[in-house]
């Protein structure tokens, strides 16, 4: 039952960072990319809470695993970030995306850490 709960809060928190995704994603999606200063404050704010929580729940949580099901984000953000890199869009769409592949990479890496360190590595 333990492993069912920490399965579904691993796909809760994979949803979760697909839809920040996504609407990073819609805000730079017009054709003149006009993304303001509030947009940008408040994707920054609500990634920022949603990477502190998922690091909590990494912290707290032995063997959580969340790496798994955060695989598929953090390789869009990785293909979001590269992007725009290449096609340097917008200031704004660019700092989106680095904050969201420095989170979602940061998420992992700790999940990864955690994982290695727990006593039943498997």
């Amino acid at each position: 039952m333990k492993s069912l709960l920490k399965m579904m809060i691993g796909l809760v928190f994979a949803f979760w960072f697909f839809i920040l995704w996504a609407c990073k994603s819609l805000l730079s999606n017009d054709t003149p990319i006009t993304i303001s200063t509030w947009d940008t404050i408040l994707f920054s704010f609500s990634y920022l809470v949603s990477t502190v929580v998922a690091l909590i729940y990494v912290r707290f949580t032995p063997n959580g695993k969340i790496h798994i099901f955060l695989s598929i984000p953090t390789l869009l953000w990785g293909l979001s970030t590269a992007q725009v890199f290449t096609h340097q869009y917008h200031p704004y769409d660019t700092l989106m995306s680095v904050i969201g592949l420095l989170g979602s990479g940061a998420i992992m890496f700790f999940s990864i850490l955690m994982q290695r360190k727990s006593p039943n590595f498997t």
